[in-house]
């Protein structure tokens, strides 16, 4: 039955309320990230004085020395003095637009640190004046400074401009330009305003005070617990001005909240400040209920305050230094922990979280603190799939649509009477209400009567359940499965790497979340989503999809977005990496996402206000107020260490010899989210591109050879945005004495030198052994020669003789002494040829060549008849070695042979050259040239008979260990070169040197 119910006229009366004038959302401190370092984290003590210069350093004066701050990492600064000066004793920092640092001392006078480290000490003033109170840069980029007077330095030398008992007397001074470019002088005594024509202070209040200047340009001074409007310049405040220099009364942020001093507690703030209309007002009454409890700061008074160009709040105290940075999450009022918590959106589209521990419904807005709902008692809230908004209270059930509402009560009790339930959940999948209690377990509201589990065809251990169309259901089990249910129908799948499951999203894919991570069902596996960071898809508790197509993802690490375009990519392929942000605890998310009470853990009904449980409480999230970081991060190079010395990051760092280890330390001043801030390098040389150095702030590098080396480093800041410039520095590594190159000049000298030596000592072998073995032949043939002369050839003499006796005495005329004359005549040739092989046998002991050459021309001349030979002899002759002498004679021989023979030549030219190096023998004629296949040799030879000969020729040519050449061509002639090394035709011990 479908009527009118008294929570509907309480929703109603309480958006009404919500439309009216709405009172805004508490803030205060708890919606401010507190950091503090003290002396234990390396703050110095004392700070009295702080700027920021654009490189991003937060510098910190005291009298103890000047110090710097990354966001991680206090440094203590040393300046450099002159004999008789002292730069310890701080008194005034100021940031100058074009990157310097000027450093007022206490009686000291004034210095200036340039971004490239130079320090420049400016001229002194005439004492009583060099104890300077205040600094101010103008416009034009001079320098003005009080201290018992006001002077101005431009063009190298100080003038004075004002002066006086007003001033001589001061005890706090203070200097400004405002947007309009106005230079303002303050002192207990009154307030004035260089009058630029005149050149001259005019006074424009007896009022003193501390100067305090707001985003608006509107310029305000605090004195006795009171703020004066002193002029609205109608020029926005420059951009430099906040973290130029800190003040000791207050600031105002850049989103107009002006914070305080000394109000009388140590820190103050005023929201909305800025907007004031006021002319004069005070500052307790403003500012009573937004007070720091004392004992939070980092010491017990605050001496200095200052906003840096992120918009962080810094305050200085005795004991260390504390920083407020606004909270990306704000609180949303709600007591308790955000696991008491579950999320419904009416139809009017606002967002309501019902309270299960006090049974209070909430209306939550962004403008307004949480208004409790008046009714009756709401355990659990949750929307149906058509929108409609679920109310579990302790005797029923509410479906709110609009107006309208239909009641469902629940089951009685054993008794048949109503009675009271906890329940802890709600599910509608369109044709099934589900729900559970303590006290009936899972039950289900089907055709208007409520049927018990086991009326349903489900599994056991339900943990999570998702729906997606009507009667369809998607379950996660404790035993590892994911079960498909359609009308009692189950289709049962493996939650493999997901683990326990936390939650369950229907849509376009199945997204299933547990313990091991997050995965996406496709082609019945799930397979999970691949994040650079591990861990930061556990456990989502829930998913929002903002109108842009985003997601937003609420789970155990933080809140995780993903673009639309990531998202679909990672659809496609799940494998790939997911590109996501994360919001964790350092934007002030408290603790981890509420997964426990099994509700969905984020909601949003306008697609800008993120609303998410966790277990510090439930969070908001402006989706329009970001507050990205547009500061890009300068990163910086500190310098390296090797050999246990720190050198630091000035020219080109000279590591000495041997070094083969060293670590280089880099920064980037980044004073907002520095835990956040990512670094790539790249050491040229080494490294082939950009490596991800994550948030690590050093690198090191091992056996890296002796050379010229260049380091980058670049930085990106939290919110991606990447520093514009790259910070380098120049490494030399200098060699040792064995990688220097003239040390590899003499190893490669020594080589060559031993692969000299190496080469005679085989090449006197290889002789040696040539030798030997031709010396055996030459025995050999001596041996022969004389057993030729001394029996052969005697032998066949002494018969000659006896045939010769025995012809003469026969007659004359007789048959018989003709036939033993023919006899005798072919003996006696016989002889003079065995006489010929014996002179060959014996050849190489001449050892000269040219009568061999003679003698083979003459007798060639007279067996193929007379050809013109020229013999032309070159060099000092040289003895040569026997067996060397026969090879290269039987080569000449055999090659004048041929000349004669075959070459039908006119004209032959022998020419033989002695040299140190080698024994060159040349014969060359004008015949008619050799076939191709008979010059070169080989198996092309086999057709031409009678070139055996030039087979023969290179044989010897190889024993002997010379180079043959024979160069021919149709008509052309042939030219045949042999080429003996030096220490093969004359012997190793008389070969010349190499």
């Amino acid at each position: 039955m479908r009527r009118r119910h008294r929570l509907v006229r309480a929703l109603a009366a309480a958006l009404l309320l919500a439309a009216g004038p709405a009172m805004a959302a508490p803030e205060g401190f708890t919606d401010y990230h507190h950091t503090q370092w003290t002396a234990t984290d390396g703050a110095p003590p004392a700070i009295h004085t702080m700027a920021q210069t654009r490189d991003g350093w937060l510098w910190l004066g005291t009298a103890d020395g000047l110090y710097r701050f990354d966001g991680q990492r206090f440094e203590r600064y040393a300046l450099p003095a002159q004999p008789g000066r002292s730069h310890e004793r701080i008194q005034v920092l100021r940031a100058a637009p074009n990157g310097d640092l000027l450093i007022a001392f206490a009686a000291e006078g004034i210095s200036v640190l340039h971004p490239d480290g130079r320090v420049e000490d400016l001229p002194g003033q005439p004492s009583p004046y060099e104890n300077v109170g205040a600094l101010a840069v103008d416009t034009d980029g001079s320098l003005w400074a009080a201290g018992g007077h006001i002077a101005h330095f431009a063009g190298g030398r100080w003038r004075a401009v004002a002066a006086g008992p007003e001033w001589e007397t001061a005890h706090q001074e203070d200097l400004l330009v405002d947007g309009a470019g106005n230079l303002w002088a303050f002192n207990e005594h009154g307030a004035w305003r260089l009058d630029r024509a005149a050149g001259r202070f005019a006074r424009v209040t007896d009022q003193g005070g501390r100067p305090l200047l707001a985003p608006d340009g509107s310029l305000w001074s605090r004195a006795n617990g009171t703020l004066h409007r002193l002029a609205a310049t109608g020029s926005l405040r420059p951009g430099t001005y906040a973290p130029s220099q800190s003040g000791g009364a207050g600031q105002f942020g850049a989103d107009g909240t002006l914070w305080l001093l000394d109000c009388p507690q140590p820190v103050c703030r005023v929201p909305n400040a800025a907007q004031r209309k006021e002319a004069r007002w005070a500052i307790a009454s403003a500012a009573a209920e937004r007070v720091v409890d004392p004992a939070l700061l980092s010491g017990r008074g605050a001496a200095a305050i200052l906003e840096d160009r992120e918009g962080d709040i810094w305050v200085a105290t005795e004991s260390g230094l504390d920083r407020f940075r606004r909270n990306r999450f704000l609180r949303s009022g709600l007591p308790g922990s955000g696991t008491r918590y579950s999320f419904g959106v009416d139809g009017a589209g606002r967002v309501l979280a019902a309270d299960f521990e006090t049974g209070t419904l909430w209306h939550l807005a962004p403008d307004a603190a949480p208004a409790a709902v008046r009714g009756p008692w709401v355990g659990v809230i949750n929307n149906g799939p058509d929108g409609a908004l679920l109310v579990g209270g302790k005797r029923g059930i509410q479906r709110v649509r609009g107006t309208t509402v239909e009641d469902i009560p629940l089951p009685p009790g054993p008794d048949g009477k109503p009675r009271d339930y906890r329940l802890v959940g709600l599910l509608d999948d369109g044709k099934v209400l589900w729900t559970a209690s303590l006290e009936t377990g899972l039950i289900g509201w089907r055709d208007g009567r409520w049927l018990p589990r086991a009326a349903f065809n489900l599994p056991s251990r339900i943990f999570q359940s998702a729906t997606d169309g009507a009667g369809t259901l998607w379950l996660a089990t404790g035993d590892g499965k994911l079960v498909h249910y359609l009308d009692d129908k189950l289709t049962d799948y493996d939650l493999g790497a997901v683990g326990q499951a936390s939650a369950l999203f229907t849509g376009e894919h199945l997204i299933v979340s547990g313990s091991g991570g997050t995965a996406v069902l496709r082609e019945r596996t799930l397979r999970l989503l691949r994040t650079q960071d591990p861990g930061v898809l556990r456990n989502l508790s829930g998913i929002v999809v903002t109108p842009d197509g985003d997601r937003w993802m609420n789970g155990v690490a933080g809140l995780v977005h993903v673009r639309a375009a990531d998202w679909r990519q990672a659809m496609r392929d799940p494998d790939l990496p997911l590109r996501h942000e994360l919001f964790d605890a350092l934007d002030g998310y408290p603790g981890r996402a509420a997964m426990e009470n099994r509700w969905r853990g984020i909601v949003s009904a306008d697609g800008r206000n993120l609303w998410l449980s966790a277990t510090g409480g439930v969070m908001r999230l402006d989706l329009a107020q970001l507050r990205r970081n547009r500061v890009a991060p300068q990163a910086v190079i500190l310098g390296v260490t090797a050999d246990g010395s720190s050198l630091p990051a000035q020219g080109t760092i000279r590591l000495p010899a041997g070094t083969d280890h060293f670590r280089i330390q880099y920064t980037a001043p980044a004073l907002r989210l520095p835990e956040r801030v990512r670094f790539e390098y790249r050491l040229d040389g080494v490294d082939k591109g950009w490596l991800d150095a994550g948030v690590r702030r050093a690198t090191s590098y091992t056996n890296i050879g002796p050379g010229d080396y260049v380091f980058h480093v670049r930085a990106v800041n939290e919110d991606g945005l990447p520093g514009e410039a790259v910070a380098t520095l120049p490494l030399h590594v200098a060699p040792t004495l064995v990688q220097t190159l003239w040390f590899r000049i003499a190893c490669a000298g020594a080589l060559v030198l031993l692969g000299v030596l190496l080469y005679r000592y085989r090449m006197r072998y290889v002789t040696r052994r040539l030798t030997e073995r031709l010396q055996v032949r030459t025995a050999e043939r001596e041996r022969i020669a004389r057993t030729l002369h001394d029996t052969f050839l005697q032998t066949v003499q002494g018969l000659v003789l006896r045939v010769d006796a025995v012809a003469a005495t026969l007659p004359p005329d007789a048959g018989a002494r003709r036939q033993l004359e023919h006899v005798l005549d072919d003996a006696s040739h016989a002889i003079g040829e065995g006489r010929d092989q014996l002179q060959e046998l014996r050849a190489g002991d001449a050892h000269v060549l040219e009568d061999v050459l003679a003698d083979a021309i003459a007798r060639l001349t007279l067996t193929h008849g007379a050809l013109a030979v020229d013999v032309h002899v070159e060099g000092e002759r040289r003895p040569l070695l026997a067996p060397v002498a026969d090879e290269i004679a039987e080569i000449a021989r055999e090659a004048l042979r041929n000349a004669f023979a075959h070459a039908h030549a006119a004209r032959v030219r022998v020419t033989l050259i002695h040299a140190r190096r080698a024994l060159t023998l040349c014969v060359s004629d004008d015949g008619r040239g050799l076939p191709e296949p008979v010059r070169h040799g080989g198996a092309g030879l086999a057709g031409y008979r009678g070139h055996w000969g030039l087979i023969g020729m290179r044989e010897r040519a190889e024993r002997i260990g010379a180079r043959l050449e024979i160069a021919s061509g149709p008509r052309q002639g042939t030219t045949v070169t042999l080429t003996v090394p030096g220490a093969h035709a004359y012997g190793a011990d008389r070969a010349p040197p190499i």
